[in-house]
């Protein structure tokens, strides 16, 4: 049963990398379908679909609502209200529903660690009856970063805030011709671990201007300080704000500004 349910997290498509304005042009003949890394819609995985799972059993209904106000609001101050135009306004979305379920602590008096996801698996939500499953309890232990991307065979990703570095199981590419001492993408990423040791694709990737790694090189002392500099919710604003100048301003600037 085990086996079965790793099985039903690998993918048959690639993520792939998508340049801003422009639509994915498949190789002639694709091997495998394409999946972008910036789309309109979100991508059904199934480790996505626990996630949802999760989320509807945690913050549906008029308690639900009720949980996640104040966590939706906390988002909103850190990185900026999300309105339709935005651009990739529904994976943010998603993001942001995501963030309140799995990153932060339930309520003020949590300690870290204690999210919706997990008072939901451990059955105290008690306006919904829950079934905890593997795929479940693995959504509830995703991980997310702002990861370079090393495309091959394995690809590798590494998490350039906590510095850590992952094995996906995914398969990914093409991608467009890069420098190739350094990564050919810039991703925010959520991860649900495999049994097998490494990580599999939640969500549809989303992407962030690789020159962006030049601020963050000039800032890794930072990230040792009380307070470390940048946070993904940083990082998650300046996107956001450089996206919204439609490129006019580099994004390094974007961060800066408080």
């Amino acid at each position: 049963m085990a086996a079965g349910f790793w099985r039903a997290l690998r993918r048959v498509r690639p993520v792939v990398p998508r340049p801003p304005g422009q639509r994915q042009v498949e190789p002639d003949p694709p091997p495998r379908a394409p999946v972008l890394a910036r789309v309109t819609t979100e991508r059904v995985s199934a480790a996505g679909e626990a996630l949802d799972v999760l989320a509807a059993a945690a913050f549906s209904g008029g308690p639900g609502r009720a949980r996640v106000a104040p966590l939706l609001q906390r988002f909103d101050r850190e990185v900026g209200v999300l309105g339709p135009d935005d651009p990739d306004f529904a994976l943010l979305q998603v993001t942001r529903m995501d963030w309140a379920l799995c990153d932060v602590p339930a309520t003020p008096d949590a300690v870290p660690g204690d999210t919706w996801a997990w008072r939901t698996l451990r059955g105290e939500v008690a306006d919904h009856s829950f079934l905890p499953t593997p795929l479940r309890t693995a959504a509830a232990r995703s991980i997310v970063g702002l990861f370079e991307v090393y495309p091959g065979e394995p690809t590798w990703v590494r998490d350039r805030i906590s510095g850590v570095v992952v094995r996906l199981l995914d398969g990914v590419g093409p991608f467009a011709p890069a420098d190739p001492t350094g990564p050919a993408g810039l991703w925010e990423l959520r991860l649900v671990p495999d049994q097998a040791g490494g990580f599999h694709v939640a969500r549809v990737p989303i992407d962030y201007p690789l020159e962006l790694l030049d601020a963050l090189e000039d800032a890794f002392g930072r990230r040792f300080e009380s307070t470390p500099w940048p946070t993904l919710q940083d990082l998650r604003r300046a996107r956001l704000r450089y996206l919204r100048a439609e490129g006019r301003t580099p994004i390094s600037r974007m961060l800066r500004w408080s």
